[in-house]
């Protein structure tokens, strides 16, 4: 077994994970696009009792009944997902992985949901960086 880890973008919010991934996902639900601001949200699914992390600085939401959603309460990174409908288990954004790479999910979720940004992604104009402006 693996130790894998991982925070937030500004550092304050570190875990680690001393389990196996049960699955990993991503997201289109609107739920978890508005929350991210982004157009989907990647999920590695785990046994809640294999994450330690301080919750003394995360910030957190019920976004819907039953539904908590965990972020840092300074940088605001979107972090982890709890369900009641998922008792025992915790969904932890791959994206705030330190080696994201290593979580690469395998199956996509709420594809009924799609924005259309996702659904276009396969004709949009692709750079390798910051593309040059005229």
């Amino acid at each position: 077994m693996t130790e894998l880890l991982g925070g937030c973008l500004c550092g304050k919010v570190r875990y680690n994970i001393k389990g196996s991934i049960i699955n990993s996902a991503i997201c289109h639900c609107p739920s978890c696009r508005k929350a991210s601001g982004a157009p989907m949200v990647g999920w590695a699914m785990v046994k809640r009792s294999d994450v330690d992390f301080d919750r003394d600085a995360i910030g957190q939401y019920e976004s819907s009944t039953g539904a908590l959603r965990s972020f840092c309460s300074n940088c605001g990174t979107t972090l982890f997902f709890e369900g009641d409908y998922l008792p025992g288990m915790i969904d932890i954004s791959t994206e705030s992985f330190d080696n994201p790479d290593n979580v690469l999910p395998t199956l996509q979720i709420w594809c009924s949901s799609k924005s259309q940004c996702v659904r276009e992604l396969p004709n949009m104009q692709c750079f390798d960086e910051f593309p040059p402006q005229e």
